[in-house]
């Protein structure tokens, strides 16, 4: 095989994220012939073909294209690391954290650890995206992130989990509701309401598949992408949801209140996880991250005494 460079790697991962050759040049200050050569040259020295053109004039990358590209964005953040490092210390931590995290956690996880990095550690760069557990997974695989906070049922093959928390499902009901007070719940005893539920993906699909396998056929009404609207509905006693996850508020935006009941059915075991890329070395930061999130889901709520 021959030599390939950093700078080609640096270009092609330019590539893939603009979906141009000639963006990436742009954005990398070079000519489009440039990186159109550096590329080419990259190919030559894997010996297979990275890019593809589409009929819509945008490249993809080929299935060794994107193999490459995931271990690329590996190696190129590590010489960040180093560059980082050797300019600040070895002792500070310091780089981009990219955190992928499901919408159903972000509320709960992703502002507490933006404001630990943000006091702690300020030279520490932390982004973060929402989005499905799927397209997060996805993300991790080809680089793009350090970790995705997910459901460890929505976890695919090929990403390594580290477990942050277990989680005891509830049942989202009015507060009015003649059940609401009881110590748990099972599904049974709703099979007659309205099951309003969040309408992403696979969330759906998997509580339909935990209520079937109690016995119970769901009757589906309403199903929404937004929490707080579920939370509205089910406060005015229109139906049921379920929640992984219990909130620490049970006021909805229009001043309503709902009661959360720990489900007593036998269901498959849950746990907020950060999925990670497989068979690579985890950054200081990311542990870091890991750690301030198991440490903070065992913490009572803000504003509350312990």
């Amino acid at each position: 095989m021959a030599e390939f460079t950093i700078r080609q790697l640096q270009y092609f991962v330019a590539v893939l994220d603009h979906g141009s050759v000639t963006a990436a040049a742009k954005e990398s200050n070079i000519s489009q012939a440039a990186a159109s050569m550096a590329i080419a040259q990259l190919e030559h020295a894997v010996g297979v073909d990275l890019l593809i053109r589409t009929r819509a004039k945008k490249v993809v990358a080929t299935p060794a294209g994107l193999e490459l590209a995931a271990r690329a964005r590996h190696i190129l953040s590590m010489i960040g690391d180093i560059e980082g490092a050797v300019a600040g210390g070895f002792d500070e931590m310091r780089g981009a954290l990219r955190t992928g995290c499901s919408p159903t956690l972000s509320p709960r996880l992703l502002p507490g650890l933006v404001d630990y990095f943000s006091s702690e550690y300020p030279a520490v760069d932390v982004s973060f995206r929402e989005a499905s557990a799927a397209e997060l997974q996805q993300d991790v695989l080809e680089g793009r992130i350090d970790l995705a906070l997910i459901y460890s049922l929505q976890a695919v093959d090929g990403v390594e989990l580290a477990e942050i928390a277990r989680v005891q499902p509830h049942l989202m009901l009015s507060a009015t509701h003649p059940l609401a007070g009881q110590e748990s719940i099972t599904f049974a005893q709703v099979r007659d309401e309205w099951a309003i539920l969040h309408d992403v993906p696979p969330t759906i699909e998997r509580v339909t598949g935990m209520m079937r396998a109690t016995g119970v056929e769901p009757k589906l009404r309403w199903p929404s992408t937004d929490m707080e609207t579920i939370r509205s509905l089910v406060a005015r006693g229109l139906g049921y949801s379920m929640v992984n996850t219990r909130p620490v508020n049970d006021t909805t935006g229009d001043g309503l209140k709902v009661a959360y009941v720990p489900l007593a059915d036998e269901l498959p075991p849950n746990s907020v996880v950060a999925a990670l890329p497989p068979g690579t070395r985890v950054p200081r930061r990311v542990k870091e991250a890991i750690r301030f999130l198991r440490e903070a889901a065992t913490a009572p709520p803000a504003g509350t005494s312990q």
